[in-house]
């Protein structure tokens, strides 16, 4: 990671205890970062360096920051007048590994094909401490390519219970 992604989180996580929304800003941050890799459009739109950084800001409001709380629109607005949109997904992440940090966790990035309640995503951070032993934060990502399962990053291991991985082994097997 660089400096100047460890900077940009360190400014997101001032801005979001601030506003007393540390939780909810590392979820929408999330959020965003998944939106602009799966829509290109928007990334291209926001990574314009032609466009203005008001202009960029006013299509993403009305794209993907609608809903999303104070603290988040602020911390967006700073990533990108600072012209680090294209660093959005690397600050979210490293955010939620300074929040976890924080806390004496460890965070786990976890890739599901469909959103996750609050039930379930417990029973998914229990089950994850259980096989690694530690105490972690979740950062959820929905990422269809997964189709089914959970794909989780703990550090430097990764679990992949995914239907895509699964698919992947029966592929290999039956090609050899």
């Amino acid at each position: 990671m660089s400096d100047r992604i460890a900077a940009y989180a360190a400014a997101v996580v001032q801005i979001a205890r601030a506003e007393g929304a540390v939780d909810t800003v590392l979820d929408e941050l999330g959020q965003i970062a998944s939106a602009l890799d799966d829509n290109a459009q928007l990334r291209d739109a926001l990574t314009d360096a032609s466009s203005s950084v008001g202009r960029r800001l006013t299509f993403l409001e009305t794209e993907v920051l609608g809903a999303a709380s104070t603290a988040t629109r602020g911390a967006v607005a700073m990533l990108l007048a600072a012209g680090a949109a294209d660093d959005l997904a690397e600050v979210a992440t490293e955010v939620a590994r300074a929040a976890a940090a924080e806390s004496g966790r460890e965070l786990a990035e976890v890739r599901v094909a469909v959103a996750l309640d609050e039930q379930r995503r417990e029973q998914l951070r229990t089950a994850l401490e259980a096989a690694t032993g530690k105490q972690l934060d979740l950062q959820v990502v929905v990422d269809p390519d997964v189709v089914g399962g959970v794909r989780a990053i703990i550090g430097d291991t990764i679990i992949d219970g995914s239907v895509a991985r699964r698919l992947d082994d029966i592929r290999t097997r039956v090609s050899a």
